[in-house]
């Protein structure tokens, strides 16, 4: 891949460390067989949790890996947010070191299409200093279809290009002053809908551009693990909501929990529809999704109830 000095970089790239080496290095491979004008630095921030992945440093010679010394609120592995206050972690230091006029970010499991790069710098001619892109699915098993479309069924193609108040951390790309813009929101870490909100708030637009594309290329997973993942998540996702909601609209979360399922569901099937699935793919899919909405509801309404899930977090964040 060509590079350059720091002072004139077209691209940086943030890969965020989230299912560990095996991924990470199927990422990488995608990333630097790209060829780009402008030069490219690709960033991998790394901690103690996912020190292995370190070892792919002689296979990407190209890639800067970053040890991390500071986590933070991260470091404490006792806790249900701990794994997503790492991953929060380590954008954010990542963002801090890039030095590109453009700074894009995915994940280890999201493996770029051969064009990412070249398509990156294409849509960023447009004047948006926030571009989504693309989110495919490239695990074909009902498991990981479920779990794509109760996550990033809103991202998959088709996808009409149009400004949009969502678009992923797994496929985003940054002008330089968009994101020096608000620093403040992600200096220390990094949650997509904070920076985005906080980019409109100050004048900035975000966009979607289906021409940027991933595919999650999720390690397979497994039916006891993905629910007790959807459980956790929601734990996190209703904590966090808390810290800034009023008691009478967290009564009204608690009593609308019953619906929730329903409508996160429909939604999923809205996403299917518009890819055109086939019946008999939705009818192995569906089942699935109704469980995962289900115990994902039933996590955030125990959360709103008693004020948390009551886990403990693991020790290690990073599936080898």
């Amino acid at each position: 891949m060509a590079e350059s000095s720091h002072d004139c970089l077209a691209l940086s790239i943030v890969v965020t460390v989230v299912s560990g080496k095996t991924s990470l290095r199927e990422c990488l491979a995608s990333i630097t067989a790209q060829q780009i004008e402008g030069g490219v630095e690709i960033i991998v921030p790394y901690d103690r949790f996912c020190q292995d992945v370190v070892t792919l440093s002689s296979e990407f010679p190209s890639v800067v890996f970053h040890e991390i010394s500071d986590l933070g609120r991260a470091a404490d592995s006792t806790i249900t947010a701990h794994a997503h206050r790492l991953y929060d972690r380590r954008r954010a230091v990542g963002l801090g070191l890039c030095k590109g006029r453009i700074v894009a970010m995915t994940e280890d499991h999201a493996v770029p299409a051969d064009d990412w790069c070249s398509q990156i710098l294409v849509c960023h001619t447009q004047p948006y200093a926030a571009i989504g892109g693309a989110i495919e699915n490239g695990v074909d098993r009902p498991m990981n279809w479920a779990w794509y479309y109760c996550d990033f069924g809103r991202y998959g193609r088709p996808m009409e290009p149009a400004t949009s108040d969502y678009i992923s951390d797994v496929n985003v790309a940054y002008k330089r002053e968009g994101l020096e813009a608000v620093r403040d929101a992600w200096q220390q870490a990094y949650h997509e809908t904070t920076v985005h909100w906080l980019m409109q708030q100050r004048g900035y637009q975000t966009y979607r551009d289906p021409r940027m594309v991933v595919a999650q290329h999720r390690p397979e997973l497994g039916f006891v693990e993905t629910l007790k993942e959807r459980w956790q998540w929601a734990g996190v996702f209703a904590e966090t909501r808390l810290s800034y909601i009023h008691f009478f609209h967290r009564l009204v979360l608690i009593l609308g929990a019953p619906l929730l399922p329903m409508v996160l569901t429909m939604r999923a099937v809205r996403y299917m529809l518009r890819q055109r699935r086939g019946l008999r793919q939705m009818l192995s899919i569906v089942p699935l999704v109704v469980m995962l909405t289900t115990v994902w509801s039933m996590g955030e309404c125990f959360v709103y109830c008693f004020g948390s899930t009551g886990s403990r977090g693991h020790e290690s964040t990073c599936s080898h």
